[in-house]
């Protein structure tokens, strides 16, 4: 493909993830996307036959960049303490959360039901289990250093990850605020350090 044709597909791409993330994924249309990239009906349809095939572009597209900016945030925080990638994870979480409305979370789920009706893989439950794994070996890693004091690494990941899952639904669809946020993410992290208010 054409440098000109990538920027154009980017260029799709971009929009099509603020339409998803502002109408979730079974209302959003080829003509909401025409509509945001400023591309012809026809032009769409050069790079992509259907909303599934853009949506899944778009999840393939963000997970690569949340891949190299964790692979980069990883190797800057290598020699930093357990605490400190933990309280990186945990904001980054956070900041997913508090986009709301704004975030491909509900899209993502709309998808995943489709998806399970039709006997494809979503994707949506390898992203909850990739990020339950990395907080497991931060979980790990902090008790064997004596930064955590954590019993069972995987199944506080695990019962992490619901939370922050669920305060994403909640913020996509009723909302919820920021010192909720805090208060929940401080609980959570009660479970196996000392943590002031």
């Amino acid at each position: 493909m054409s440098e000109r044709a990538d920027v154009k597909r980017q260029l799709i791409l971009d929009k099509a993830t603020e339409v998803f993330a502002a109408k979730g994924y079974r209302s959003v249309t080829m003509k909401d996307i025409v509509e945001a990239s400023g591309i012809s009906r026809g032009g769409l349809y050069i790079y992509y036959d259907s909303t599934e095939e853009i949506f899944l572009d778009v999840l393939k597209s963000i997970d690569a960049w949340e891949d190299e900016a964790n692979k980069n945030m990883v190797a800057k925080l290598k020699e930093a303490g357990s605490a400190e990638l933990l309280l990186w994870f945990l904001k980054e979480q956070k900041k997913e959360i508090l986009k709301g409305k704004n975030n491909l979370s509900i899209a993502m789920y709309e998808y995943a039901f489709a998806c399970r009706q039709d006997g494809k893989n979503s994707g949506a439950k390898h992203k909850f289990e990739t990020a339950a794994l990395v907080l497991e070996k931060i979980l790990a890693r902090g008790n064997e250093n004596g930064e955590f004091d954590c019993e069972d690494p995987k199944a506080v990941a695990s019962n992490m990850m619901y939370a922050i899952e669920g305060m994403k639904v909640m913020a996509g669809t009723v909302g919820i605020s920021e010192k909720k946020v805090d208060k929940e993410l401080v609980y959570m992290m009660r479970q196996f350090m000392e943590v002031e208010d």
